[in-house]
């Protein structure tokens, strides 16, 4: 309930924010899933890049080169390495797609009680997905051009999250009884 008071507190900013600077509504929600996309890919490696400048000392400026296409054998030298930048965005709408299948058989399989708080989990990892939106359709555009890399280190890293998060599971009230001690072979 406190995340749905706080989406519905942010819609209602949005709204304000739409009349008073008579922005179309199409313009706004382009912009918020540019924010999103922006939030888990560039600005995430610049804090990345700045805690590292700080607390390592590791100095991550860069120099402005020629990126004409008659550099030769060192042309590749001048390439930026955007491959990184793929990796959260498609690792969130892997966690969040698997999270949805997940949510939805766990519901079928558990009864008529469990559909109720699946709701409130659905509506957030489908806010997601729709926000991921655009990137997953540049992303699936490509035609074969996404980098395998991307993909495998995606799949891995969705896998190590949501077998943490089946681990740690919050959502399940934790049990309090007897602690038990480890007894050996007498058992």
């Amino acid at each position: 309930m406190w995340f749905l008071a706080l989406f519905i507190s942010i819609i209602m900013t949005a709204v304000l924010e739409l009349r008073w600077s008579h922005v179309s509504i199409q313009d706004l929600w382009r912009n918020e899933q540019f924010w999103v996309i922006g939030g888990v890919s560039a600005h995430l490696f610049a804090v990345f890049q700045g805690l590292l400048k700080v607390l390592g000392g590791v100095d991550t400026s860069f120099t402005v080169t020629s990126k004409a296409a008659d550099d030769g054998e060192f042309g590749e030298l001048y390439l930026f390495k955007w491959t990184t930048l793929l990796i959260p965005p498609t690792t969130l709408i892997i966690m969040n797609m698997v999270g949805v299948v997940a949510g939805v058989s766990g519901a079928i399989n558990n009864g008529y009680g469990s559909w109720g708080p699946l709701f409130g989990k659905l509506f957030f990892a489908f806010w997601v997905i729709v926000h991921l939106y655009p990137f997953l359709k540049g992303l699936m555009g490509r035609q074969n051009r996404t980098p395998t890399i991307v993909v495998l280190w995606s799949i891995l890293l969705a896998s190590i999250f949501s077998l943490v998060w089946v681990r740690i599971d919050p959502f399940l009230p934790k049990q309090s009884g007897p602690i038990l001690k480890q007894c050996g072979v007498e058992c």
